[in-house]
């Protein structure tokens, strides 16, 4: 007999979890990562999609999830370049045409109108694809950093405006509060190494100038993007650069401490999930697909364990697919939020002047 826990009880399970996320993203930011990258990803990968196939990904048509699922292929073909060099920026045009093409699939009814919007979406991408923020928004935070951290965020204040829950609204409070800390106050102990393994798989800057993972490549961007630290790229000094790039992220206190914040939105990203397994019910399903799901997810231990690198491949388009394919819930949490406000500002008692 399995026990069922109310949701405060989830809440408060959800803190604890919170809380060991960070503990062990505090001390081993990179080897976290990397272990529920590799071992609890792809398990939630699959019983998400499992639990989003029987509610048909929220969406209006039975089969507008097969162009999320093309997307998903697409941009894993471009990022490892299976098919040689890819056009520079498509990955950001499919992910963009996917997220607000989404929206379409989540409202709209009628096959023709929802197909008929990815048009005018496709060229909103294009015009959007001409400002700076473009690609680093679609191709590297949306799917990332936005998806586990922005987007569990906004779960956990859909539960918490929804129940009007004290319990829900303290956990949002520790996550945003935990993140923030690891983020902002470069507490990794300065004895901290990253393992051999860790730079190997986490990747490191080639000897061309590439990210040889675009793991590291997200920690490079990042601390661009938001005015972290600039590397610069001095004219004839590659060498140098490359050096100076690989210590840094490997070794500066504020590169660790964005490591440890995304070590802990990962790994709380997937505790998350599995907490709410009581509220939401995701495992109920056929003894024959969770055998499907438990075995596919053996076979993705193994394939990581034999190669990291084929590995990640397919770890990377199971979660990119598992990212595009949650786009509809996610614009369905976005309205909600605003109905839970509208209806607490409405509520709210009026004084009079």
């Amino acid at each position: 007999m399995t026990t069922k826990l109310n949701p405060d009880q989830v809440n408060y399970l959800n803190i604890g979890l919170m809380i060991f996320s960070a503990a062990l993203a505090f001390r081993f930011p990179f080897e976290l990562f990397l272990f529920s990258y590799t071992v609890l990803g792809p398990l939630h990968y699959l019983t998400e999609i499992s639990w989003l196939h029987d509610r048909n990904y929220y969406t209006q048509g039975k089969y507008d999830y097969l162009f999320l699922t093309m997307v998903g292929v697409l941009v894993t073909v471009m990022t490892f370049n299976l098919l040689g060099p890819s056009p520079k920026g498509a990955a950001g045009l499919l992910t963009c045409t996917a997220f607000f093409g989404a929206w379409s699939f989540a409202f709209l009814k009628g096959t023709a109108v929802r197909l008929g919007t990815l048009l005018p979406i496709a060229g909103l991408s294009v015009i959007l694809s001409l400002f700076a923020f473009f690609t680093p928004l679609f191709a590297v935070f949306l799917p990332t950093l936005i998806h586990v951290f922005i987007f569990t965020g906004l779960f956990l204040a859909a539960g918490a405006l929804k129940g009007r829950s004290l319990s829900g609204f303290l956990s949002l409070g520790v996550f945003l509060t935990l993140g923030g800390a690891l983020l902002f106050f470069h507490g990794v102990p300065v004895e901290y190494q990253a393992s051999a393994y860790a730079r190997q798989n986490y990747g490191i800057f080639g000897d061309n100038g590439a990210p040889t993972n675009p793991f590291i490549a997200l920690n490079f961007l990042t601390l661009q993007a938001f005015g972290l630290h600039q590397f610069g790229h001095p004219a004839g000094s590659l060498p140098g650069f490359i050096s100076s790039v690989n210590s840094y992220l490997y070794h500066d206190p504020v590169a660790l401490a964005l490591m440890a914040f995304i070590a802990y939105a990962y790994t709380y990203h997937y505790f998350n999930w599995f907490s709410k397994t009581s509220i939401i019910r995701w495992h109920e399903v056929s003894h024959r697909r969770m055998a499907a799901v438990l075995l596919i997810w053996g076979i993705s231990l193994g394939l990581s364990a034999y190669n990291y690198s084929l590995g990640f491949r397919w770890l990377f388009f199971l979660s990119f697919t598992h990212v595009l394919l949650e786009f509809p819930l996610n614009q369905l949490t976005l309205v909600g939020i605003g109905k839970e406000v509208r209806k607490i500002i409405l509520l709210a008692p009026q004084t009079n002047p």
